[in-house]
């Protein structure tokens, strides 16, 4: 893509000559300068010198794809990877494409009006935030599907502590904790033959430069932004989460990405409730096993739960 290009080049900061990007695209001058003014009416402040040629003086915070494939650099996550200003939500667009798109598809929106979480709750999705798809098609048994979301939940911990030094903690079954408030949710749904997965959408909402005072209280929201005290670039992180996430996928199911997901989460050693199709039950996170399973001690006993939604209360050594 044309726009992509001239970012690839201008992403360094520094001046860089209109003769230059010509020449190594192969193209005009003019050409060159028909893609920056396309930039610039896109939101891209792009400073021009008749002696030094462009350089971009400010990335804004626009989901972009030519600004997120500009520096991405995974092998085929996210390479085909399409930006909407608004959806109903992006697990329902990825899903509408699903069959017939390539492993590996992304789906973003500015905004979404329908977003939702487990359980069909609504999930808040105002500009600012990364709300986004993606389509995957492992080769493996539908039983095997956990393997997805462990991976996915070990990608993002990883992106966000590695960009900005803070701990995201797993909470099960899907959730990310900063400071004991939510900052990232999941949500996958998977289609089948037979017992053979054909293909899970994975759907991710980080509250990145969202305002979440007035979110209602017991969403126990965060978002980067407040933890930071300053905006993040939303490219920059998407593009972390994308390659941490294609290393931790070609390697799930390994003992690795498994110790990792039970090591970050903030689930176990707390007293917790677990609400399912079969009731409430309250006990003790004892254990997480390696397809994905809470064990927690009840007073009925050790019970291994597969599913569910689970409060923390406390933590174990205050109970």
């Amino acid at each position: 893509m044309a726009g992509q290009d001239i970012l690839s080049f201008l992403g360094c900061g520094d001046w860089v000559s209109g003769e230059e990007m010509a020449s190594r695209q192969g193209i005009s001058r003019a050409a060159v300068w028909k893609q920056i003014k396309n930039l610039k009416a896109r939101g891209y402040k792009i400073e021009a010198s008749t002696k030094k040629g462009y350089r971009l003086a400010k990335k804004p915070d626009l989901l972009d794809a030519d600004l997120i494939h500009s520096s991405l650099k995974t092998k085929w996550l996210g390479k085909d990877l399409c930006c909407r200003r608004e959806v109903s939500s992006t697990n329902e667009v990825a899903r509408s494409i699903a069959r017939d798109c390539q492993n590996g598809t992304v789906i973003l929106a500015e905004i979404q009006t329908q977003g939702r979480g487990r359980l069909c709750r609504p999930w808040a999705s105002p500009p600012g935030g990364v709300w986004m798809s993606l389509v995957l098609k492992p080769q493996m048994p539908l039983a095997q599907v956990f393997r997805v979301n462990m991976a996915v939940s070990v990608a993002v911990s990883r992106s966000i502590h590695a960009l900005y030094g803070l701990n995201a903690d797993i909470k099960w079954p899907n959730d990310l904790l900063i400071n004991e408030r939510k900052i990232c949710g999941i949500l996958m749904e998977v289609s089948a033959e037979v017992d053979r997965l054909e293909y899970a959408v994975v759907g991710l909402g980080i509250n990145a430069n969202v305002d979440v005072s007035g979110f209602p209280a017991e969403w126990n929201s965060t978002s980067l932004s407040q933890e930071l005290g300053r905006e993040v670039s939303r490219a920059e992180l998407i593009q972390k989460i994308l390659q941490e996430m294609e290393e931790a996928y070609e390697k799930m199911g390994s003992k690795e990405i498994y110790e990792e997901w039970r090591r970050r989460s903030t689930t176990l050693g707390r007293q917790v409730r677990i609400t399912s199709l079969e009731g409430d039950l309250t006990g003790e996170a004892v254990d997480l096993a390696e397809d994905g399973a809470l064990l927690l001690r009840a007073k009925e006993g050790l019970k291994r739960i597969v599913a569910g939604d689970c409060v923390h209360l406390r933590p174990l050594e205050d109970s």
